[in-house]
C-alpha cells in the first residue's frame, strides 16, 4: 500500500487546474527517510509553481502593456523569445513576447518619454521583469559576497537558491552594485549633515583607525590605505563607516554621515579616539568642531610598555637569580607604567631614559642570556622614549578620564579593522584589490554588520520582500 498525493493550482478567476507535481510514499515497509517530504522534492514543486506564477505574470504584464500609451492602438506581437531567470526558488523559463512599435510619435519613447535608440520591435513587459536575476537573488549574492570569497559565495548561493550554476562574478557584481548605492545614499546624508536637527545627542564616541591593502595590478600603487571606525552614543554601538577612496574630502563626508545619523549636531561634544597616527583626529575635527581634548590611546601605549617587559622579566631555564640591574630596571618599568598611567609623562620620560643608560651601561658586564634581554629592553626602550616624546602633549591622567567614562583606548576602533577589514580581505584572504571593488565591498559589508542591508535593498528595489527567515521575538 502506498499514500500519493498529486498538487494542483488554480488562478482566482480561472476554472482550470495546472498540475504541479506528486509526490509518493510507501505503508508498509517505510523507514524514517519517508518521512515528510524531502529537499528535492520540495525544490522540485517549488520550482514548479514559481514556472507557473512566472509565466502568468508574464501573461497579466503583457496584457496590461500591449496597447500604446500613447495613442491606444493594440500592437501586434512579432514573436516569443525565451528568458532565463534566476529566483530565489531556482531557474524559471518564460516566454516573453516582442510586438512592433507603434509609429504615432516622430521618435521612439520609451516608459518616461525619453527618447531612445531607433528600433521596430519592442517589449512591453521588459521594465518590469528581473535582469537575469530577482532582488532576492541579489540579496543573497551582496550578503554572502561581503561575508565570503565570492567564488564560496557563489557556490553558497547556488546551493540555498538550487540554481545550478552561478557564476562569481555574478556575485562580485551585485556586491559592488549594492555598495555603490549605499555609498550613494551615504553622501546624501553626509552633505547635508548637522542642518536639519535642531535637537540631537549630547556626548559620541568615535575609534578610528586606518590599514593597508595590496592593490590589484591595474591600480598606479601598490597599496593603499582603508579607513575605518565606529561611532558610539551613550555607551552604545551606534554606526560603522569605512572608507578606501583615496580622497580625504570623500572620507570626510562619510564620516559625516556616520556622526548624522547618530544623532550628531553642531553643538554636540565629539570624543575622538585614535593610535597617534596623524591625519587620523583631522578627519573627524574637520567635520565635528566641538571635540573633546585628544587622547593618546592606552591600547597602543600599553603595547610599547609590553614590548618592554618581556625582555626585562624573561628568566633562563633554570630559573636561576637574575643580575641586581635586572631586578632594579624591572622595578624602574613599574614605575614607568604607573607614571603614564596617572598622567606624570615628563616623569616617566625621564625614567626611560635612565632606564636605557642603565641597560647599555651593564651589558658587557651581564651573563649572555641577561645581555641578550638587555639589548632587546634598550631597543624596546628607545621606541617607546621616541613614542612619548612625540606625543608629550596628549599625555593625560588616564586614571581620572577612565573615572570620567571617557574612552581611554581605542581597542574598538582595532577590533572593527580586524572584523570589518582584515577578516574578510587581510588576513584570511591574501589577495589584490581595486581601490574600487574594496571600498564598495566595504560599504555592503558595513550595512550587513550594523543590520541595514534589508532596507537598503527595499529602498532599490520597491515590494522588496527579504528572502531572511523572520524569528519571532
Amino acid at each position: 500500500m502506498d499514500l500519493q498525493w498529486t498538487v494542483f493550482v488554480q488562478k482566482r478567476g480561472a476554472t482550470e487546474l495546472v498540475k504541479i507535481g506528486s509526490v509518493g510514499r510507501p505503508v508498509n515497509g517505510a523507514a524514517a527517510a519517508d518521512f515528510g517530504l524531502s529537499i528535492p522534492e520540495g525544490r522540485a514543486l517549488l520550482a514548479s509553481l514559481q514556472q507557473v506564477v512566472g509565466q502568468h505574470q508574464v501573461a497579466a504584464y503583457d496584457e496590461l502593456r500591449r496597447r500604446c500609451r500613447r495613442c491606444g492602438r493594440y500592437r501586434r506581437i512579432k514573436d516569443w523569445r525565451y528568458r532565463t531567470i534566476a529566483t530565489g526558488l531556482g531557474q524559471v523559463k518564460v516566454r516573453v513576447p516582442r510586438v512592433v512599435s507603434c509609429l504615432c510619435t516622430p521618435e521612439p519613447l520609451d516608459e518616461d518619454d525619453q527618447p531612445i535608440s531607433l528600433r521596430f520591435t519592442e517589449c512591453p513587459v521588459d521594465r518590469v521583469l528581473p535582469r537575469g536575476r530577482t532582488p532576492e537573488v541579489a540579496y543573497l549574492c551582496a550578503k554572502h559576497g561581503a561575508s565570503t570569497p565570492y567564488r564560496s559565495a557563489a557556490r553558497a548561493v547556488a546551493d540555498l537558491a538550487g540554481l545550478r550554476h552561478l557564476c562569481h562574478t555574478t556575485v562580485r557584481r551585485e556586491t559592488i552594485a549594492c555598495g555603490e548605492h549605499i555609498e550613494n545614499a551615504q553622501f546624501h546624508v553626509g552633505w547635508y549633515a548637522g542642518g536639519r536637527k535642531s535637537k540631537g545627542a549630547r556626548h559620541l564616541r568615535v575609534a578610528i583607525d586606518g590599514t593597508f591593502l595590496t592593490a590589484s595590478t591595474c591600480e598606479e600603487c601598490s597599496k593603499f590605505e582603508v579607513i575605518a571606525g565606529r561611532v558610539e552614543c551613550d555607551g552604545q554601538m551606534g554606526r560603522r563607516f569605512v572608507s578606501a577612496m583615496q580622497r580625504p574630502t570623500l572620507t570626510r563626508v562619510l564620516v559625516a554621515a556616520a556622526l548624522e545619523q547618530c544623532g550628531w549636531v553642531p553643538g554636540t561634544l565629539v570624543d575622538v579616539v585614535t593610535d597617534g597616527a596623524r591625519g587620523m583626529r583631522s578627519m573627524v575635527t574637520s567635520v565635528a568642531p566641538n571635540v573633546a581634548p585628544k587622547i593618546l590611546d592606552w591600547f597602543h601605549l600599553g603595547m610599547k610598555l609590553h614590548t618592554v617587559k618581556s625582555p626585562l622579566f624573561a628568566r633562563p631555564l633554570d630559573w636561576r637569580e637574575p643580575p641586581a640591574i635586572i631586578q632594579q630596571c624591572g622595578r624602574m618599568w613599574r614605575k614607568v607604567r604607573d607614571a603614564l598611567w596617572r598622567g606624570r609623562g615628563e616623569k616617566a620620560i625621564e625614567l626611560v631614559r635612565t632606564l636605557i643608560v642603565s641597560l647599555k651601561e651593564e651589558v658587557p658586564f651581564l651573563p649572555a642570556f641577561y645581555a641578550g634581554c638587555a639589548m632587546t629592553a634598550a631597543g624596546a626602550a628607545a621606541a617607546l622614549l621616541k613614542f612619548l616624546v612625540n606625543n608629550r602633549r596628549d599625555l593625560i591622567d588616564y586614571q581620572r578620564a577612565r573615572m570620567a567614562g571617557r574612552r581611554i583606548s581605542s581597542a574598538s576602533a582595532e577590533s572593527v579593522m580586524n572584523h570589518l577589514v582584515n577578516s574578510r580581505m587581510s588576513k584570511r584572504q591574501q589577495m589584490r584589490w581595486s581601490i574600487k571593488g574594496a571600498h564598495c565591498l566595504l560599504q555592503t559589508r558595513v550595512e550587513l554588520l550594523d543590520g541595514r542591508l534589508q532596507n537598503c535593498f527595499a529602498s532599490r528595489f520597491p515590494h522588496f520582500r527579504s528572502p531572511e527567515l523572520r524569528r519571532a521575538p
